[in-house]
């Protein structure tokens, strides 16, 4: 059996020793490492299992590609099963590798917007010492709206937990109980609760369901006090939409990781929208990283090879 890794700027290789253990781990495979840029059809073409993110106009072509496993939380442009040649290929995600930095990201942007640290960053390279009030917002006793409990929802309401904050989750079946999360609510109800929340943090692939989830009508709905946070996907919010809400002071401000469109060109009026928080889709950034990922990749293997059932399937009719 083939096992083909494939490397990228994101995952730029393997060292012997990881090499190892994964044929220690399956010392029946034949393991090759790829560069995605550059890969051949013929160099993927005898894959049974392709870690990575293979070019998606081979995937019609490669008949014995039976698991691909992605590098990433999300499975964007891979969830159209009419793309491959097997419609039975199982595909799974690394969900899982990065709830932790992606959370403790999400705090960070909730404390420097709800505590004027934009403002008062503003103020220090002019070397001025304002001390008149600046309204800042505690997070403590606030409502929190996470959309989305998957692994990083769930890591990002377990470090607000700590903030003594009021935790509303949403959910498509919020029905299933959560850990950190009593008041759970299905993503239906999002609207009607709007006008109660003071943050919200999204958490949410992009799919057809969650395309512009957030627009002006649901703008109009918030606290003028709210703060928003995107480190899902830049399609749930609607830019235009969330740049004049912005800057006509409908919400207090917004910290935003990903967008809509990405990367954001030069020019765009969202770069200078007020009280706003910009980070170039890295909240996942962590030296933790690689590790974590190629020990989800491993243990499926492991499982793979046994025949035992595997975690983190992506549904392809729901998209993630």
């Amino acid at each position: 059996m083939k096992i083909t890794l494939l490397t990228d700027d994101l995952i730029v290789g393997y060292s012997d020793s990881e090499l190892a253990a994964l044929r220690d781990a399956v010392p029946d495979a034949d393991f090759a490492c790829c560069r995605r840029e550059t890969v051949s059809f013929s160099e993927l073409v005898d894959s049974e299992v392709i870690f990575g993110w293979p070019p998606i106009q081979m995937l019609k072509e490669l008949v014995n590609l039976k698991w691909l496993h992605l590098a990433s939380a999300g499975a964007n442009n891979y969830t159209d099963v009419s793309l491959y040649a097997d419609p039975s290929v199982l595909l799974t995600k690394s969900s899982g590798t990065f709830g932790i930095p992606i959370a403790e990201h999400v705090i960070g942007m909730m404390l420097a917007l709800s505590r004027c640290f934009l403002l008062h960053h503003g103020d220090q390279r002019e070397g001025l010492w304002r001390h008149e009030h600046r309204e800042s917002i505690e997070l403590y006793g606030s409502n929190v709206f996470v959309l989305g409990l998957g692994d990083i929802g769930t890591e990002v309401c377990r470090r607000l937990s700590g903030f003594g904050c009021n935790i509303v989750g949403f959910r498509r079946d919020a029905s299933l109980p959560h850990e950190f999360v009593s008041d759970v609510r299905p993503v239906s109800r999002l609207r009607d609760s709007l006008p109660d929340a003071d943050y919200i943090v999204i958490c949410l692939p992009g799919t057809t369901e969650t395309d512009k989830l957030i627009g002006r009508s649901e703008f109009d709905l918030m606290k003028k006090r709210a703060i928003i946070v995107n480190i899902g996907r830049g399609s749930v919010i609607d830019t235009d939409a969330l740049v004049e809400a912005l800057n006509s002071h409908k919400i207090s401000g917004a910290g935003i990781d990903v967008t809509d469109p990405e990367p954001l060109p030069p020019g765009h009026p969202l770069w200078i929208a007020e009280n706003t928080l910009i980070t170039p889709h890295v909240s996942s950034s962590s030296p933790h990283g690689a590790d974590r990922r190629l020990a989800i990749f491993t243990d499926l293997l492991k499982r793979y090879m046994s025949g035992r059932p595997l975690y983190n399937i992506v549904k392809f009719d729901a998209g993630y």
